[in-house]
Parts: structure tokens; sequence; C-alpha cells
């Protein structure tokens, strides 16, 4: 298909990091008395405020997103024995957001066409991962969960959102590229991991955004790029070929630091509303101090 001439234009998402000043906590100088070794000096005193406070207490636990992720399944393996649940739009929106939502969407109208077959029930084998912070934004809470479908040969990770009060939807899902792993997360002694940041997530999803549509002037806020063998960066040619992907947005970026110094998020990139026609959703790396984009996991949607 032609491209279009016409230059879409994307909209940047923008985050205000707020920073809070704090006060300098008294230490005490340690200084040796004349003629005394080394040895004989004593270790310094504890600071005056004790021990140092504990962890505040996640909103979500890890048993908390284990038991959302099975009431999830069960909700959506009961949901789609009825070949008509797509008709329903407050269950649609009940159980799938953002690229899930729309990944719906494209295959109610293959399913509708004649050339898509039902939704199957997802049953989870194998060892099972949770991705859990201990931080959460305001507006939400999220998780990622690893785990391999029965039947499949390569283990998926899935993204998890509520609004506050709200039941988990599914938010975005994928499989490991071939040969590909998760990155080791940085958790805490009580299993949790560290959020990564927000604002480079948003800028590396503009990055993936900016490569899909125009190539040659790859790049985003932030210098991010697409790796030299970036799973996206080879796959291009062959698929605009046959469709002009066209994306418009993303949806939020969740992901968490990695033990080498790095992050992992997951997202998807989406059309406008009235004009779905794929979702590319990724799983993506950054390694400490760099800013090329490594694709983990990717799944494109039509």
């Amino acid at each position: 298909m032609k491209r279009p001439g016409v230059r879409a234009t994307l909209a940047a998402a923008m985050l205000t990091a707020a920073v809070a000043g704090c006060g300098q906590e008294a230490v005490g100088r340690l200084a040796a008395q004349p003629g005394t070794s080394p040895q004989a000096v004593s270790p310094p005193a504890p600071p005056a405020s004790g021990a140092a406070p504990s962890p505040a207490a996640p909103r979500l636990t890890l048993d908390d997103a284990r038991k959302a992720a099975e009431s999830w399944l069960a909700d959506h393996n009961r949901t789609v024995k009825d070949r008509h649940w797509w008709d329903d739009d407050a269950t649609r929106d009940r159980l799938f957001a953002f690229g899930t939502r729309h990944e719906i969407v494209l295959e109610r109208g293959s399913f509708e066409d004649g050339r898509g077959k039902p939704r199957k029930p997802i049953t989870l084998t194998g060892e099972r991962t949770y991705y859990v912070p201990r931080d959460q934004p305001p507006d939400g809470e999220w998780f990622i969960l690893r785990a391999t479908y029965k039947g499949q040969d390569r283990a998926h990770v899935l993204a998890f959102w509520r609004e506050p009060g709200r039941p988990f939807k599914l938010a975005a899902k994928t499989p490991l590229h071939y040969g590909q792993k998760v990155p080791e997360p940085v958790r805490d002694a009580e299993g949790y991991v560290t959020a990564a940041p927000p604002l480079d997530g948003l800028q590396i999803a503009r990055a993936y955004m900016n490569f899909w549509e125009y190539p040659s002037r790859e790049g985003g806020a932030g210098g991010y790029r697409l790796a030299k063998d970036n799973y996206s960066r080879r796959s291009y040619p062959a698929v605009t070929k046959g469709l002009y992907a066209a994306y418009r947005s993303h949806s939020p970026p969740h992901g968490f630091r990695t033990a080498d110094g790095g992050s992992f998020y997951l997202f998807s990139l989406l059309n406008k509303p009235e004009g779905i026609v794929n979702v590319l959703t990724v799983g993506v790396a950054t390694r400490k101090g760099g800013k090329a984009v490594h694709e983990i996991a990717g799944d494109w949607f039509a």
C-alpha cells in the first residue's frame, strides 16, 4: 500500500518531575586521638534518628497480583465461551484496555468476515514470574506477568492495569522473541521490583512511533534509538510493503529497572480509534548508560 504523503503529527506526552528538598542529617566526625592506632578507633555512632525507616507497604502486594491474574483469566475464559460476547461493549471494556482493546476490534472484524476463529480460553503452564512495583502511580496500579500459554513454545509477557477501585484489565501482551529472556529485575528484600522512570518509557515509545512513521528520521526525545539488530528495524521493510502502520499513539509504558543498570518496558503502538488496522506490542530493554533500544518481545496484530 502506498504511504500517504501527509506527515502525521504525533502528540508528545509531557511529564513534570517535582523535586522536593531534603534536610542534611548530622553525622559525627571520627578523629583518632594522638598516639592511637587505626585499630583503636571506634566505629561511627548510628544516626540520631535510629535505624533506617522500613520501606512503605506496597499498595499492591505480590499476592494481590497473583489473585488478580487468576481472577482475570477465570473471567476471560468464562466469557469467551459465548461466541457473541463481542457484541457487548461493557464486557470488552471490563476485560481489555489500550492495545488489547484495539486487538479485540480487529479480532471481532476478522471473525465476522469469516476469516477468523472464535477466541479460545487461555491456559497458562509452567513457571510464572510476577513483576510488581512497590511504588505505584497515583492514577492506578499495574504489574507484569511472564508465563507460557499451553501449546506454545515460548513465554509471553502480560501487563495488567487498573484504575482506582476498579478490577484489573489486560493492557498489553506479547510473546518473547525466540532466544530472548526478560532481563533480571532489581528486586528488594520482599521481592518487589523498582519501577522504571515513566519519562524514559514515554521517550522510548515516541522513538518507536517515529521509527515506524519515518525510519530515515528516527529518534525521539532523550536520544533513544532502536538498536541496529532491533527486530522492528529488521522487519520494517517486509511489513511496509503490504501495510501502512499509521501509529498515532501508544499505551502507557509499564516497566521496571533491571539488574544490569538498564530498564525493561512493555507497551503498544496504536492507530486512531476510528481507523484500527493493526497493533504492535513490544517488550524492550535498555542497558546501563545506553540509549539503544533492544526488542526482547514483539507481536504485530492485524
